[in-house]
């Protein structure tokens, strides 16, 4: 077999048009072993690399959407205490001297809450918790647990306060009372 291996390289190497004797072949191909092995180590280490530096950015995209969902909660939370004074006073009778100032009053609140509200909505937040809907503790706050008939058993009977959440993180729970 090495014969014949012989016979294949001096007649690639008679293709070739060389004439350099096997001696001089060997010292370049050991010449050029070890650099080549370099160069594909260089390549190896420039790939790695690369990847690694993608997942970096990757990384940090994820970071900073995080962060900004953050500020972003923080800021909702710090609004919900007015949003929720605008819907009680749009709940309560204003004092008013006259039946259509009264109405007025009320109009005028309405609006506001309606902005506001909007500008939770536009940010994407929602709120949540409706009379009739199935209690959930990891969402609601049960403060008050009452008797009625009408009601399945774990339902929400009452809303005291909203919650409100964005995306998938709860920002407030909403404070209810149960149905028993």
């Amino acid at each position: 077999m090495q014969n014949a291996e012989m016979e294949n390289n001096e007649l690639a190497k008679d293709k070739a048009g060389t004439d350099l004797p096997e001696e001089e072949l060997e010292q370049e191909e050991v010449i050029l072993d070890p650099v080549v092995e370099e160069l594909k180590s260089a390549k190896d280490q420039l790939l790695r690399l690369a990847a690694e530096f993608d997942n970096f950015k990757k990384r940090s995209q994820r970071e900073k959407e995080e962060l900004f969902l953050n500020a972003k909660a923080m800021v909702l939370k710090a609004f919900l205490p007015v949003l929720d004074n605008f819907e009680r006073a749009c709940g309560q009778q204003s004092p008013s001297a006259g039946e259509a100032d009264g109405e007025n009053y009320r109009k005028g609140v309405e609006m506001i809450l309606a902005q506001f509200a909007g500008v939770f909505t536009s940010e994407g937040a929602e709120s949540y918790g409706e009379p009739g809907e199935p209690f959930d503790p990891n969402i609601h706050n049960a403060v008050t647990h009452t008797e009625n008939p009408d009601l399945a058993e774990n339902v929400i009977a009452e809303v005291y306060t909203r919650g409100c959440r964005l995306k998938d993180r709860i920002i407030r729970e909403a404070v209810v009372g149960v149905a028993n």
